[in-house]
């Protein structure tokens, strides 16, 4: 759903009092395209007042999620994968989101050695990082870009390293959002408007969208989790269309990361 159809369904819910609404626009409400899509049982968040509508906030301890992989870039193959963050300062490993085949392949975008970096499952090997960390307790945009020859890491839009290196080869069968693996490099702090896409984004293309939601499904897309719905069970829909939904903690409300007001700086 278009944040400004999220901005409609929330003046609606606010205006009736908190009564159900089959659908918006021909859309419903659980984020299907059709008035007659499953119950809608969760209460909408308050309208908090910020184009960025809502982030996850991870506790550094329990909360992790994960999400589907359909269409997902193999770690050798062209990629792009793209968020905000917003965390305190560190030294420990943390991940931001992991792309892996069990645990011996993929990629893993996160903090390491106190800095922000992309490294291989297999080994650890960095594959790039940024030379000195983003200030503590901001809001930064992290993107990472391989287009099969170079490992690309942009911080805030601009280039924070680029290396030619071998990369894990094979299709990620399980995708992590806070963690490698539900119990290990857990991550602290806040998340909001994670990408990934199948294409490895230009420089300009990183720079011009990072503070814009795409509007709608856009190619080579093939997950966008904007955070702003609320659905029943604890999931988080996947707004670029492919239906790689994330569900929150495996469902256990201990391990699911909270849903909170996002001051990022992103806008339609």
């Amino acid at each position: 759903m278009s944040r400004s159809r999220r901005l409609i369904v929330s003046l609606f819910w606010l205006a009736c009092g908190g009564c159900r609404v089959a659908a918006v626009n021909g859309m419903s409400l659980d984020g299907g395209g059709a008035a007659n899509g499953p119950p809608w049982t969760d209460a909408f968040p308050a309208l908090d007042g910020t184009p960025a509508g809502f982030a996850l906030s991870f506790d550094g301890v329990m909360d992790y999620a994960t999400a589907g992989n359909g269409g997902f870039p193999a770690a050798s193959a062209a990629q792009t994968v793209e968020l905000w963050v917003n965390t305190p300062a560190t030294s420990a490993t943390a991940d931001f989101v992991v792309m892996r085949t069990y645990l011996t392949n993929g990629v893993q975008i996160g903090v390491r050695n106190g800095t922000v970096a992309v490294w291989r499952t297999s080994g650890g090997e960095i594959l790039v990082k940024a030379p000195t960390p983003p200030s503590a307790s901001a809001w930064h945009h992290v993107a990472y870009t391989f287009d099969q020859t170079t490992h690309t890491l942009y911080i805030d839009g601009a280039v924070a390293d680029a290396e030619a290196a071998d990369s894990d080869s094979r299709t990620p069968n399980t995708v992590w959002l806070g963690t490698l693996d539900g119990t290990g490099e857990l991550f602290k702090g806040e998340m909001d408007e994670v990408r990934v896409w199948n294409v490895a984004r230009s420089p300009t293309e990183v720079q011009t969208d990072m503070r814009h939601s795409p509007p709608g499904p856009v190619a080579g897309l093939v997950a966008y989790w904007t955070f702003d719905d609320v659905h029943s069970g604890g999931r988080a829909v996947d707004a670029s269309g492919s239906g790689n939904d994330v569900t929150l903690g495996d469902g256990i409300s201990a391990r699911m990361p909270d849903r909170v007001p996002s001051d990022a700086p992103v806008g339609p």
